[in-house]
């Protein structure tokens, strides 16, 4: 054990990267947030960031954060990094980035895609791995890479994401955690390494050589230390040990203290997800759901996703939300305190008009669209931005039966994180949906809460998660259900949302074939 009383987290996300100074019993001292540069597009579909934005973003706010505090830096006893995940970031060997890093939201794909033996196929049907092979050739980025920018494939040394990038600028290590890996990788889930020589075809499949592969950790363990470079122009101690917990959703889990499997955290990010727990491996052929690496060890998190979820609240500002925004900018507070308040009083249902938040192709169905149906002349831009939130738990409800029925873990209690928690109506309908007690935390950082965690832990400050969870997690305001609202929400979704993916995908398929969008593979 040692005696440090503080620990840095760094939660690098899409739009933004945060340090946070939290003390030992999980209390932020001080934060400091920086931007990013918005990602651009070079061709539709497509999603990149300047990683010289990323490392001089994290500069600042290291710099910033230190500028802020009073404490003495010995009582630090490290950091702990978390960042979004699927970050595809070539690096040469003296850790310079090639090209910019391709992020989560890109939409490429491989349209060349070489054919496996029938040998190889047979042998991923054996594995149960054929489905996530076939999508992970399509969607490789690094076989996209190699086919398209052979120049930088030949001088790579490393494919990194984001937290390893870090890692590296911050230590001169090119290491990471078993935490951040999910999506399109040669990994194996289950045992939590990289696939060994029985299944070196996977690695061709996907475009990666092993030695591309970066040397990966538990999300408790030390990875490396501040080096007196990355010191100067961070403003952190030299010697400071650094660790990788796990991807920002997994460290909401740990940040909102869900050790225990009947505790789902639901994140209101951009890309919104249902987490939970689970100390047995267990995973969705159909991929409807996902399995990956936990924030801790010995664990994975089931995760239930919608990949542009409070996205489309983002979207309805942009659009719609005009009005509200000059009110908002005039009182001082954020447009989602003026929108929660104009939205109030509409009655659950939003008074018949219900969406469906599929607005974005998923791994398993590549023709869904989102839809808005029951329009009446009663309805007004607010009800749209009503019949948003209720969609969004509309479906985390769809996805979590799946889960429930596949796996027998049955919730008893929803704890919520990511910038749409702020929202008391966002988190009521959660409540009410699931008719489960849902609980705002006592800080709205729980990804950065939950890399502090591991840092704490990798770094002796608590000798376990159980204790670091005891003396770090706190709730703030839970949200009690509401009888009434849950009886309608309940008959909607069985009577309604359920038979509308049935109903709608003859639809969406034939949009395809009219206007070609999606293409046919």
């Amino acid at each position: 054990m040692n005696n440090k009383n503080y620990i840095i987290a760094i939660d690098s996300g899409t739009q933004s990267i945060r340090a946070v100074l939290f003390d030992r019993h999980g209390n932020e001292v001080a934060l400091e947030q920086a931007d990013y540069e918005p990602y651009f597009s070079v061709a539709p579909g497509w999603a990149e960031q300047r990683t010289e934005d990323y490392w001089t973003k994290l500069c600042q706010v290291c710099q910033g954060l230190m500028a802020k505090i009073s404490i003495d830096s010995r009582e630090i006893g490290g950091i702990g990094l978390t960042s979004q995940r699927n970050t595809v970031i070539p690096m040469d060997k003296d850790g310079n980035a090639l090209r910019p890093g391709i992020i989560w939201l890109d939409q490429r794909t491989v349209t060349n895609v070489p054919p496996l033996s029938k040998a190889i196929q047979f042998v991923i049907k054996l594995a149960g791995l054929s489905e996530a092979i076939r999508y992970s050739q399509k969607n490789s980025k690094f076989m996209w890479i190699k086919q398209n920018e052979p120049e930088i494939y030949s001088k790579t040394h490393k494919f990194v994401q984001a937290t390893g990038f870090f890692v590296r600028k911050l230590t001169s290590e090119f290491h990471d955690s078993y935490g951040m890996v999910a999506g399109i990788y040669p990994f194996d889930f289950k045992a939590k390494r990289w696939y060994g020589a029985f299944f070196s075809f996977i690695y061709n499949a996907f475009g990666i050589e092993k030695k591309h592969c970066v040397d990966l950790y538990p999300p408790d363990k030390v990875l490396g230390h501040i080096t007196k470079e990355a010191a100067l122009v961070t403003g952190l101690p030299q010697g400071l040990p650094v660790v990788v917990g796990a991807g920002d959703k997994q460290c909401e889990l740990l940040g909102a203290g869900a050790i225990d499997p009947a505790i789902a955290v639901i994140s209101f990010g951009t890309a919104t997800a249902m987490e939970v727990i689970t100390y047995k491996y267990i995973k969705d052929a159909q991929l409807r759901f996902f399995t990956w690496p936990a924030a801790l060890p010995k664990a994975w998190d089931i995760e239930m996703f919608i990949f542009r979820g409070f996205w489309m609240v983002t979207w309805f500002k942009q659009e719609f939300g005009h009005r509200e925004a000059l009110e908002a900018q005039a009182r001082g507070v954020a447009p989602e305190v003026v929108l929660d308040e104009v939205i109030r009083d509409i009655p659950p249902g939003s008074m018949g008009l219900m969406l469906q938040p599929c607005w974005s192709p998923t791994v398993n169905n590549k023709y869904i669209k989102g839809s808005i149906i029951g329009f009446g002349d009663i309805h007004t831009r607010a009800h749209i931005y009503r019949a948003i939130l209720e969609g969004i738990c509309f479906e985390l409800h769809r996805l979590q039966e799946m889960v429930q029925s596949k796996t027998g873990i049955k919730i008893k209690e929803i704890r919520v994180g990511g910038g749409g928690s702020r929202s008391d109506v966002a988190v009521q309908i959660a409540a009410d949906m699931f008719n489960l007690p849902t609980s705002r935390m006592a800080t709205s950082e729980i990804a950065a809460l939950g890399a502090a965690m591991d840092a704490a832990v990798g770094t002796g400050m608590y000798a376990t998660f159980e204790d670091a969870v005891a003396a770090m997690v706190r709730k703030g305001k839970t949200f009690v259900p509401n009888e009434q609202s849950h009886r309608i929400y309940t008959q909607l979704f069985n009577d309604v949302y359920k038979k509308s993916f049935s109903t709608l995908e003859p639809l969406y398929r034939r949009i395809a074939e009219i206007t070609g969008y999606p293409t046919e593979d």
